[in-house]
């Protein structure tokens, strides 16, 4: 669906709020036009409220909070309180988000190997989960959506972190129906896991750096979704590192450092580049790579995470930053302020002292061996369709079944998925309508929430966002496997906008992406990961084995999509 049928859509009784007039004298940019890139502008739109325009700039950069292990190692023992919390965003400004244990951002950090015990109380007036994204745990402790802990009630957590699972994970909700605003009140943490073995030199320091957004109204409340945030995935108008807006991070220079990052946003994109710098990429979702690979920016969707080490210029009392550069993911209807600008998310800074000399590393940080050939193949066809009319959708009675083969054949979907949502028929009757989660008016939904904000309700639009052709419901099994087998999966991106790929339970590797010309390329490294980016009318293929049984979700980590259909599951036996 193009901005044209978008707005033509609109024109028809659609009607939908621009994510830039949520804030008080925010503008709509109508046609999609927006400001052109504008360096260093911070994480807040223009013609912000006096108080946002107020945040502070240039801080410390803060360490994120720890959740304080209540055993010692080997165990790991604590208690997580969700619950709103009052959080001071002024001297006279404050506004209420959903924290764990009243923290922004907190952290867990254990060691592979550890036991973990986690007691969780949901002080909240809707139920929640607690996922623990990219830590392979049993069925029953990966907190998805068919396992809710009800308002106001608690469950125990208990696993243990296998070795070879180390990394930068996270954790957060995964109730369906309630998730996109759990995560629009910032209620997400991360979670480090140790290698018992580092092999990276004890001298080279690292930073955990946890990206979120919020949008709040003129009253600094949580806003509302709006339709355009259901449709493209909700990006908030002020960017936040570790909590902050734009912090500082004051190195030697000429040292070497490392940037461990969690896009723990609902929607927003980071394509990051630091002025003046290589990045070099040393880790991704599963960990660390074999060896380090040099770039000069890096795309990291919503759910990703990424290791970065930076060797800082020598250049004494310079200031650099580590931005977010537009990235168009062929946004629908009015383009949000900030969506065409650069954004700086920290400021680096170097002190006056000696430069430091290079620090050398390891040849290999770890071996990651090939899977091998597998035993299934499947396709999974992420889509979008309107009522009356279909954008891309799954058609062929071998996807929307299940699309289970022992020899992958010619995919019908390759000759009209480019189609997307072009000529697309006006829908805009029978749209769902709610707070937050599509059920603001339900009883007992959002407690004190109901009316989200000053009365204003989201409309979520006529779309459904589909894999294989169904929307999610529960307790429907798109596939089936076992445990143990490898698995390869086609996922193809039949839509017209990019979609985060997620899968629970595992992580993957990539072993082949199709290119422009319809050409299949491998990988330029070879990674382990539980979340990919596709690009409209891209496919890759993944190779997967499931350790442990059970049922496990797949979905778009666009929080909006997912709630709005994108989700399935596969039982492995």
């Amino acid at each position: 669906m193009q901005r044209r049928e978008f707005l033509r859509l609109a024109a028809l009784g659609f009607m939908v709020t621009p994510l830039a007039a949520c804030m008080p004298g925010g503008h709509d940019h109508g046609n999609g036009s927006a400001a052109g890139h504008q360096h260093g502008v911070s994480g807040t739109a223009a013609n912000t409220p006096d108080w946002a325009a107020a945040l502070p700039q240039h801080q410390p950069l803060q360490a994120l909070p720890r959740i304080a292990n209540q055993a010692s190692a080997p165990q790991f023992r604590a208690t997580l309180n969700m619950q709103p919390t009052r959080v001071p965003l002024t001297a006279d400004v404050s506004t209420e988000l959903w924290l764990y244990n009243g923290k922004v951002a907190p952290l867990i950090e254990i060691t592979e190997g550890d036991q973990v015990e986690v007691v969780a109380n949901n002080h909240l007036a809707q139920p929640t989960t607690i996922h623990w994204h990219g830590v392979k745990v049993p069925v029953s402790e990966d907190g998805g959506p068919h396992d809710l802990i009800p308002s106001h009630g608690s469950r125990t957590y208990r696993f243990t972190v296998p070795e070879g699972n180390s990394g930068l994970h996270w954790f957060h909700p995964h109730p369906h129906n309630y998730l996109a605003e759990q995560i629009a009140h910032s209620l997400a943490g991360a979670l480090l896991v140790r290698p018992k073995q580092d092999p990276m030199p004890a001298a080279i320091p690292s930073y955990l750096l946890m990206v979120t957004d919020l949008r709040l109204d003129a009253d600094a409340r949580v806003a509302p979704h709006t339709g355009v945030d259901w449709m493209n995935g909700r990006e908030g108008d002020i960017l936040l590192v570790n909590g902050q807006r734009n912090p500082r991070l004051d190195v030697v220079p000429g040292s070497t450092f490392r940037l461990r990052m969690v896009n723990a946003c609902a929607g927003r994109y980071l394509r990051l580049q630091l002025e003046d710098h290589g990045l070099q990429l040393i880790g991704t979702d599963g960990g660390y790579l074999e060896q380090p690979v040099a770039l000069n920016e890096l795309l990291l969707v919503p759910g990703q995470r990424c290791d970065l080490l930076v060797r800082a210029s020598e250049r004494k009392g310079q200031t650099f930053a580590l931005q977010k550069l537009p990235y168009d993911r062929d946004w629908m209807g009015p383009v949000p302020a900030h969506y065409t600008r650069t954004e700086t998310l920290l400021t680096l800074h170097t002190s006056n002292a000696d430069v430091q000399s290079v620090i050398p590393l390891p040849a290999r940080l770890t071996s990651i061996p090939s899977l091998g050939e597998p035993a299934v193949q499947r396709k999974v066809v992420l889509s979008e369709e309107m009522p009356g009319h279909a954008m891309g959708g799954a058609t062929d009675d071998h996807v929307a079944h299940g699309g289970q083969t022992q020899q992958p054949g010619h995919d019908a979907h390759a000759d009209h998925g480019s189609q997307g949502g072009h000529g697309m028929m006006a829908g805009g009757h029978g749209m769902m309508s709610g707070g937050h989660g599509g059920h603001g008016m339900m009883a007992g939904g959002h407690g004190d929430h109901g009316m989200m904000g000053g009365g204003m309700l989201a409309e979520r639009p006529p779309i459904r966002f589909m894999i294989n052709g169904e929307t999610f419901k529960p307790g429907r099994i798109l596939f089936e496997g076992r445990v143990g087998q490898v698995e390869e999966w086609e996922v193809f991106n039949e839509s017209h906008m990019d979609h985060p790929f997620h899968v629970h339970g595992t992580q993957f590797q990539v072993v082949a992406v199709q290119d422009a010309g319809g050409n299949w390329q491998p990988p330029a490294w070879r990674s382990w990961q539980d979340t990919i980016n596709l690009k409209p009318n891209q496919r890759q293929k993944i190779r997967l084995v499931f350790e442990q049984p059970g049922e496990w979700m797949f979905h778009c980590h666009i929080i909006e999509h997912e709630e709005l259909g994108m989700m399935a599951s596969i039982l492995v036996k």
